[in-house]
Order: structure tokens, then C-alpha cells, then sequence
């Protein structure tokens, strides 16, 4: 009877393949689906902010331009603007993100990496046409607001949206469960409008790409 003894170098490669292969189903979703085609279906004006769960938790974090709801749960994306000793917005990485754990004891926590690079992350580069940032969201990487500085320690994140450019406020997910993974379907911008003295609801249908 012979025993075959695998050395350590194939087991080696070996574990590196099924990582891979593992990675590549975790991250395909994200990866082949393209990019989530964005749709305003309806612009709702009010004098007063919806609040989609007026019982939840909402966070009031320093620094914070945005944060994101979504219908599964509490849980909350931060957005914060990262400012030096002197209160100017930090040019190197002017955003950040990061969750309010409210389905648990409101605590914050870092995003995954997969979270971080397809779903939740932020970036920014410095605008060459305007003062400010221009941002880009991973997973909506065509929704480019542009972040402001309005005084010391104090920012705002602008959306242009059929032509008019609107505060953002939050965004709410709304989210099919019905499959293995959660898709988005549908995102509630809450932006203020300042010309008009109204805050502006705008629905947007979230179709061909999944954002997850």
C-alpha cells in the first residue's frame, strides 16, 4: 500500500486557490452586476424632514454631511468630513464612513473591506473646476456630490439632481430580502433645497446592477 505525503508547498497552493475561489463568490455580486442605473421616478417638496422611522435612532456625530438608513435594520452608515487643528476639511482624506451599530448598543465600527470597496465606502478628490471635493460612493459611483466647506469644522455634501443642486441630508435603502442576498431597490434621497426654503424627497429606482 502506498501513501502519498503532500508537501507543504502544494498544500500551500492549494489553500491559496480555494481563497480565490471563495473571494470570487463573495465579491461576484458586486463585481458582474455593472453598475446600479440610477432613476428619479418622483421629487416630493415638504417644509418639514420625512423621517421614514420617526422611532429610530438618527445620529448627530461631529463632522457628520450624511448617513444612510436601511430597511433591514437600525443599523446606520456615518459620513463624516475629517478636519485638521485648524478646522479646515484634510485635503489627503477629507471623508470617512463607518457604522452606528443601533440594532445593538449604538456603537460604532469600522467597515468590512467588502463593505468598505462595494458597498459603503467613500472616496473624494479635490474638484478642479470648484472649491470643494468631489465624492463618489462605491457602490454609486454616478451619484457625485461635491463636498463643501462652509466654515471652521462645518461641511456639506451637494447632489446635483435634474439640474438644481440640493444639501443631502440621509438616504433610506429599501431593500429585497426575498433572495440568499440582500439588493437594493429603491433609495429615499432627503436633500434640502435653499432657494426654495423646502426639504426635497427624491425616489430613485436602483436597477441593472445590485448594490449589496
Amino acid at each position: 500500500m502506498t501513501v502519498s505525503v503532500l508537501s507543504p508547498s502544494w498544500l500551500f497552493r492549494r489553500a491559496l486557490l480555494i481563497g480565490g475561489v471563495l473571494m470570487a463568490f463573495v465579491l461576484a455580486p458586486a463585481e458582474v452586476t455593472g453598475e446600479p442605473k440610477l432613476k428619479v421616478v418622483e421629487t416630493i417638496e415638504t417644509k418639514r424632514l420625512p423621517l421614514v422611522h420617526a422611532d429610530w435612532p438618527r445620529p448627530k456625530d461631529p463632522g457628520q454631511v450624511f448617513f444612510i438608513q436601511r430597511s433591514m435594520n437600525r443599523n446606520t452608515v456615518v459620513y463624516r468630513a475629517r478636519y485638521g487643528e485648524d478646522g479646515k476639511i484634510l485635503s489627503n482624506r477629507p471623508l470617512s464612513a463607518y457604522w452606528r451599530r443601533y440594532a445593538e448598543q449604538g456603537q460604532t465600527r469600522k467597515l468590512k473591506v467588502v463593505e468598505k470597496l462595494f458597498a459603503y465606502g467613500i472616496s473624494a478628490r479635490k474638484s478642479q473646476t470648484e472649491q470643494g471635493w468631489i465624492a463618489r460612493f462605491a457602490a454609486l459611483s454616478n451619484l457625485a456630490p461635491v463636498l463643501r466647506q462652509e466654515a471652521p469644522f462645518k461641511a456639506a455634501l451637494w447632489a446635483q439632481i435634474n439640474g438644481r443642486e440640493y444639501r443631502m441630508i440621509y438616504g433610506y435603502l429599501d431593500l429585497d430580502e426575498t433572495g440568499m442576498v440582500p439588493k437594493v431597490v429603491r433609495l429615499r434621497l432627503f436633500t434640502f433645497d435653499p432657494k426654495k426654503d423646502a426639504y426635497v424627497t427624491h425616489m430613485i429606482s436602483v436597477s441593472g446592477g445590485d448594490i449589496q
